[in-house]
C-alpha cells in the first residue's frame, strides 16, 4: 500500500504516465473495487470485507464505507450513517446518503431527527417538502405545516393517510377557503381537468358553478364567449379566465385575440383590471410577433411603457427587420436603452439598415465596431468589410506546480478513478466538488490537467471558469477526429459542420443526457436513433448512443437528412434542434430571401441562438483544421429546397421548451 501513496505525490509528469508496475495496480484494484461494489449489493459481505482490505489506500474506497452504510440504514443503523457522515463529509456522495438517511428516519417517524436535520441542512426541505411539511407538524411546528400543506394543496398536490391528522386541522381552520379553491380550481382548468374541477366546485355557491361553466365555454369557443363577457364575474375569476381564453385564441390567431382585448379594455373597470389587460396585451404581441404576422410591430410600439422589455423591443426590431423597413429598425433601435443598444446584434442591424437607407459610412463604422471580434455577428461584419476572420487565439498556462496541486487534491484523484472507470457523471461530481470557489489561474490548471485526460467537456468548462475565452484550441476540440471524417465522407457534410453540432449540442460530453433524454455528443432522441439505425442497416436494436462512433454517425446521417431536405445548413440546424415541421411551417410565413433576417427571427430565442452558433462554429473549426474560411454570407444564402408540411424525412422531436408558433 506504501506504493499507492508514493504514486498519488508524484509530479504531474509522472501522474500522467506511471509506470508498467503502477498501471497494473491500478487495474487490479479497479477489478476489485467492482467486485467489492457487487458483492455489497448481494449482501456477501466476507467477500467484501475481505476485497475491501486490498483497497485501503485507493481513491475511491470511501464510496465503499458510503455504500454500506446506506445498506445499514435498512436494519435501522443510524450510528454507521452517522458517523460515516462526519468521516466522509466532503465527498459529494454522502449527500445521496444523507438523503437516504432522512428518508428512512421518515419512515420510521424519527421527527425530531429529522428537524434537527433540516436544521443544519435546508436544502432537506426544499428537496423533500412534503416530509419536511410532516416533520414540523410532530414536531410542534403545526401552523407553519399547516400554511405549508395549504401551499401545496392548491398546487393539486395529493396526500396519502399519513397526512390524514394534518389534513384535518388544516380544514378545522376553515380550509380551503374560496381563494384556495379557485387557485386550485384554475390550476385543473387549464390543464383541462374538467371533472376535477367541477368536483373541487360544488360547495361554492350556484352563481360561482356557472362561472365555471362560463370558462369551459370560453375554452371551447374563446372568440364567441369572450364577445359576450358577464360583467358579474369578480375580478380575480376573471383574470382566470380572461387570461386563458386570450392564451388560447391568441396561439391560434392573435389577431383575433387582439381585437377581443381591446373590447374588453371598454368593459367597466371596476371588474377587469387595466395592468392586468396591458401584461395581456404584451402575451398576445409577441405571439404575434413569433407568428410572423406583419401588425406585430404595430402592437408592440403601442404596448403600455410599464409592460415593455427587452423581449418587446427587441421583436418589434425584428418585425421592422422582416418587412425590411429599415428607417423604422433604425427608430426602434434608437429608443432602447443604451445598454441593449451596444448588444452586437443590434449594433450589426443598425448597420445593415444604415447601408440600405443609403448611409454606407455609418454602416462601414457600425461594422468595424464588431468585425474585430470573434462570433456570428463579428464574422457577418467582417465579410461585409470585406476582411477576414478575427479568431483572437490565445493558450492557457499553468505553472507545473499549480497543475500538480490540483492532481494531487483527493476530490480530483476520485475524479480521475471514476474516468477510468466509465462512471463521467460521477467523476463531473467530484471534479466540481473539489475545484468549487477555484481562482481563475487554478482553473487554468484544471483545464491543462483534464486535456492531458482528454476530457473535452470539462477543458471547455474550465476554460470557461477561468475566463480564458480566447483559448480557442482548448474551447473548440478537434476530438474524435477519426469518427467525424468518416461519418463526413459517408454523408457528404463538411467536418467542420458535424464538429459543430456536437459543439453546441454537448460540448464533446459523450454521456451527456438532456432533460428531454437526448443522448450523446449528438444529443440523439433515442426513437430518431433507431429509426436513422434502420434506414442505414444497423439492426433493430437500440443503438449504442454513448458509443462516439455510433452517435456521430447516426447524429450526422440525420443533419445530412435535414440539409438534403432543405438544402441549406442553416435551416438544417434549426429543424435539428427544433423539428423540422416547424422549420417548414416559418418558411410558409416569412420567404428565405434575405437569410440573415430570417435567422433573426426565428421565433425561439433557444433555436435563433443555436443556428447562429452552428454557423459561426462552422468558421471556427474551418480555422482549427487550418483551411481557409467559406463565405458565412455564402452558407446562409445557400439555396433551399421546396418543402412540404407532409414531408416524411426523418423527425427528430423539439428539444425547445415553449408552443408551437
Amino acid at each position: 500500500m506504501i506504493v499507492i501513496f508514493l504514486f498519488w505525490a508524484l509530479s504531474p509528469q509522472a501522474f500522467a504516465a506511471p509506470s508498467s508496475a503502477q498501471q497494473t495496480l491500478l487495474k487490479q484494484q479497479r477489478i476489485w473495487f467492482h467486485q467489492a461494489h457487487r458483492a455489497l449489493n448481494k449482501h456477501d459481505m466476507k467477500t467484501f470485507h475481505r476485497l475491501q482490505a486490498k483497497l485501503a489506500d485507493y481513491p475511491l474506497t470511501p464510496y465503499l464505507k458510503i455504500w454500506q452504510a446506506r445498506k445499514a440504514l435498512k436494519q435501522g443503523n443510524d450510528r454507521i450513517a452517522a458517523d460515516t457522515l462526519v468521516r466522509f463529509a466532503d465527498i459529494p456522495e454522502s449527500r445521496n446518503l444523507r438523503r437516504a438517511w432522512f428518508k428512512s428516519l421518515a419512515k420510521r417517524g424519527r421527527w425530531a431527527h429529522m428537524d434537527n436535520m433540516m436544521s443544519y441542512y435546508p436544502k432537506l426541505a426544499s428537496r423533500y417538502p412534503d416530509t419536511a411539511m410532516l416533520t414540523n407538524w410532530h414536531v410542534g411546528k403545526k401552523q407553519l405545516a399547516i400554511n405549508q400543506f395549504s401551499e401545496r394543496w392548491q398546487k393539486g398536490k395529493k396526500f396519502p393517510v399519513a397526512y390524514g391528522l394534518l389534513q384535518k386541522a388544516w380544514t378545522t381552520q376553515g380550509h380551503p377557503t374560496a381563494s384556495e379553491r379557485w387557485n386550485l380550481i384554475s390550476r385543473l382548468a387549464r390543464q383541462g381537468k374538467w371533472k376535477q374541477a367541477r368536483k373541487l366546485a360544488r360547495p361554492l355557491p350556484k352563481k360561482q358553478r356557472h362561472w365555471l361553466t362560463y370558462w369551459r365555454n370560453v375554452q371551447k369557443s374563446p372568440e364567441k364567449a369572450l364577445q359576450h363577457w358577464p360583467a358579474s364575474i369578480p375580478p380575480v375569476q376573471a383574470a382566470m379566465i380572461i387570461s386563458d381564453g386570450i392564451k388560447r385564441l391568441s396561439r391560434s390567431d392573435a389577431g383575433k385575440a387582439w381585437a377581443l382585448l381591446k373590447q374588453l379594455e371598454a368593459l367597466d373597470g371596476q371588474h377587469i383590471n387595466g395592468d392586468y389587460l396591458a401584461k395581456l396585451e404584451r402575451f398576445t404581441a409577441l405571439r404575434a410577433a413569433r407568428q410572423h404576422k406583419p401588425e406585430a410591430a404595430q402592437w408592440l410600439a403601442s404596448l403600455d411603457k410599464s409592460v415593455q422589455n427587452e423581449d418587446t423591443r427587441g421583436w418589434r426590431n425584428r418585425m421592422c427587420i422582416l418587412q425590411h423597413d429599415w428607417q423604422a429598425t433604425l427608430e426602434a433601435i434608437a429608443a432602447m436603452p443604451e445598454q441593449e443598444q451596444q448588444q452586437s446584434r443590434w449594433i450589426y442591424w443598425s448597420a445593415r439598415a444604415a447601408d440600405a437607407i443609403g448611409e454606407p459610412e455609418a454602416a462601414r463604422f457600425l461594422f468595424a465596431k464588431l468585425a474585430g471580434e470573434r462570433g456570428y455577428y463579428s464574422f457577418l461584419s467582417a465579410e461585409r468589410l470585406g476582411q477576414p476572420f478575427q479568431f483572437n487565439a490565445s493558450g492557457i498556462t499553468a505553472s507545473d506546480a499549480m497543475i500538480a496541486s490540483i492532481e494531487q487534491q483527493a476530490g480530483v484523484q476520485r475524479a480521475y478513478e471514476w474516468l477510468k472507470l466509465g462512471k463521467r457523471s460521477k467523476a463531473a461530481r467530484e471534479w466540481h466538488h473539489a475545484l468549487a470557489g477555484a481562482n481563475p489561474e487554478r482553473w487554468q490548471a484544471a483545464a491543462i490537467l483534464a486535456s492531458r485526460w482528454q476530457w473535452y467537456d470539462q477543458v471547455i468548462r474550465a476554460a470557461f471558469k477561468a475566463n480564458k475565452l480566447d483559448a480557442m484550441q482548448d474551447r473548440f476540440p478537434i476530438a474524435f477526429e477519426k469518427s467525424v471524417m468518416k461519418a463526413a465522407k459517408e454523408t457528404g457534410l463538411k467536418p467542420a459542420s458535424i464538429w459543430s453540432i456536437i459543439r453546441q449540442e454537448s460540448a464533446f460530453n459523450q454521456h451527456a443526457v438532456s432533460y428531454v433524454g437526448a443522448k450523446g455528443l449528438m444529443q440523439l432522441m433515442p426513437k430518431t436513433a433507431r429509426k436513422v439505425a434502420r434506414k442505414l442497416g444497423m439492426g433493430k436494436g437500440r443503438p449504442r448512443l454513448f458509443s462516439p462512433s455510433v452517435n456521430i454517425r447516426l447524429g450526422a446521417t440525420y443533419l445530412a437528412t435535414q440539409k438534403s431536405r432543405f438544402g441549406n445548413l442553416a435551416l438544417a440546424s434549426a429543424a435539428y434542434n427544433a423539428g423540422p415541421h416547424r422549420v417548414s411551417r416559418w418558411l410558409k410565413r416569412m420567404p428565405f430571401d434575405d437569410p440573415e433576417a430570417w435567422v433573426e427571427a426565428i421565433p425561439f430565442n433557444e433555436t435563433r441562438r443555436y443556428v447562429q452558433q452552428v454557423m459561426a462554429f462552422v468558421s471556427v473549426y474551418e480555422w482549427r483544421q487550418k483551411k481557409p474560411s467559406t463565405s458565412l454570407i455564402a452558407r446562409l444564402h445557400e439555396q433551399i429546397q421546396q418543402v412540404s408540411m407532409n414531408d416524411d424525412a426523418l423527425k427528430k422531436p423539439a428539444l425547445v421548451r415553449g408552443g408551437n408558433p
